[in-house]
């Protein structure tokens, strides 16, 4: 089983289907991952969104991918402070595994730059821990938002949320595109339940068709 995670790349397609995102991505949940947020704006046409993209540059001469290692920003919380290493460990690593997944089909994954080469950097960030409970092997702990409009109270249902920065480097390392994206999943969990795998995976398994299919669109601009 897998995770969920964070991204997208240079015009991360979100679409108002069953797994919305968020109303809105403020600069107060910037994790510092980005060395810039200056130049993202909101897309107009996806909720969640920021984006920065430069479509001057020619894309059709990138044959190659290079991911960097997966970050994870964890936000403070004042109940529980701890995270297995080995957790932390498949976060990262199955996060990655949807974008190499979705791209190795079509584009050769290397490990060093070239000049065909784009550089992928992700993070997966705004990450709230919960205190896992003992016993309970394949869960991600993590805390769950009550959808909006319900109390936070009795059996309202909750919503498992993830939230990635990304950025794509050409091989002189000058940033081609960035973007910052919020996304919700699509099922609903009772309260106390514990996050699965699978309930965000889906959701970084979107982003990487996505980020894929973008990538292909601007290099066939050309």
């Amino acid at each position: 089983m897998k995770l969920r995670s964070l991204i997208l790349l240079l015009s991360l397609v979100l679409s108002s289907g069953v797994a919305t995102a968020a109303d809105e991505v403020k600069k107060a949940d910037f994790s510092g991952f980005l060395k810039d947020y200056s130049q993202l704006k909101p897309d107009p046409e996806r909720e969640g969104v920021l984006l920065d993209v430069n479509k001057s540059v020619d894309y059709s001469g990138y044959t190659n991918i290079m991911f960097t290692p997966v970050e994870v920003f964890i936000t403070p919380n004042p109940d529980y402070k701890g995270l297995q290493p080995d957790v932390l460990k498949q976060m990262s690593d199955s996060f990655l595994d949807s974008f190499i997944s979705a791209f190795s089909s079509d584009y050769r994954i290397v490990h060093e730059s070239d000049p065909q080469t784009l550089t992928v950097r992700m993070a997966i960030t705004g990450i709230q821990l919960t205190s896992p409970q003992l016993g309970v092997t394949d869960f991600i702990p993590i805390k769950a938002l009550f959808n909006l409009g319900r109390k936070a109270a009795g059996d309202a249902p909750q919503v498992a949320e993830i939230s990635a920065e990304v950025e794509v480097l050409d091989p002189s390392g000058k940033r081609l595109a960035a973007a910052v994206v919020t996304r919700k999943g699509e099922k609903t969990l009772k309260q106390g339940d514990q996050i699965t795998w699978n309930e965000l995976q889906a959701i970084t398994d979107y982003w990487a068709k996505n980020m894929k299919n973008r990538l292909d669109q601007l290099r066939d601009k050309h």
